[in-house]
């Protein structure tokens, strides 16, 4: 395995950390999320550009951009190709690196209100983005070049690991899955499973207990669907 470790000196936004949203967290990555009865406009400025997005206090991080999705963004090398955003919530990775990349974009969420502002915030971002209703990989039957996920902690290890599976198998080879994960929700058990998912996983970042991985797909543990 190769871990290689970009310390950074980037001084981190107080923001949510995903897993530690003010909802309750049964919400944001159900199917049928509660009732949602404020929309807020949210603002992001990232690699020189302005990003604006429509969120509601039914969605996960719905008062500022998840401080774990900056750092996953800022620590993700450029993409080209197929870029899948997984548990897209109201779409913040998946229209940054669509803006910020030559890619080709889809936006994925179990929880049907966030990907209605998903498709939302696309459109108002002026990136063309594919938003597809699915849990997990179900109604995802192609493969893609680049996966990103922000995993929904409080859906439990089982769900998440699930997805880690999922990944591997829905990745063209040479492709690559990117997370971010806290030290305190189980980074090092999850660089050891995705060791064994992917036989290769990077720490590209890790700083006050939070961490972005890669972990790439090669032609000898390539699958098919």
């Amino acid at each position: 395995m190769s871990r290689n470790t970009n310390q950074g000196s980037r001084q981190n936004p107080k923001s949510n950390v995903r897993g530690q949203s003010n909802q309750p967290p049964n919400q944001y990555f159900n199917e049928n999320p509660a009732a949602l009865t404020q929309e807020r406009l949210l603002k992001l400025s990232i690699f020189g550009m302005d990003f604006t997005f429509l969120a509601n206090n039914g969605l996960f991080s719905c008062d500022k951009i998840d401080v774990a999705s900056i750092i996953l963004l800022e620590n993700i090398p450029p993409l080209t190709g197929t870029l899948l955003d997984l548990g897209c919530g109201y779409g913040p990775i998946g229209v940054v690196l669509g803006k910020k990349n030559p890619v080709h974009v889809t936006m994925s969420d179990v929880n049907r209100i966030a990907l209605e502002y998903a498709a939302k915030n696309a459109k108002r971002n002026h990136v063309n983005a594919k938003c597809v209703y699915s849990d997990g990989f179900e109604a995802l039957s192609y493969k893609h070049d680049n996966i990103v996920l922000n995993p929904p902690i409080h859906a439990g290890k089982d769900v998440i690991y699930r997805l880690y599976e999922g990944a591997a198998r829905h990745l063209n080879p040479g492709g690559a899955l990117y997370i971010v994960i806290q030290k305190k929700h189980g980074a090092l058990s999850t660089i050891t499973a995705l060791e064994d998912i992917f036989h290769e996983c990077r720490i590209l970042y890790k700083k006050k207990g939070v961490y972005v991985l890669q972990c790439v797909v090669s032609k000898n543990n390539f699958c098919d669907l």
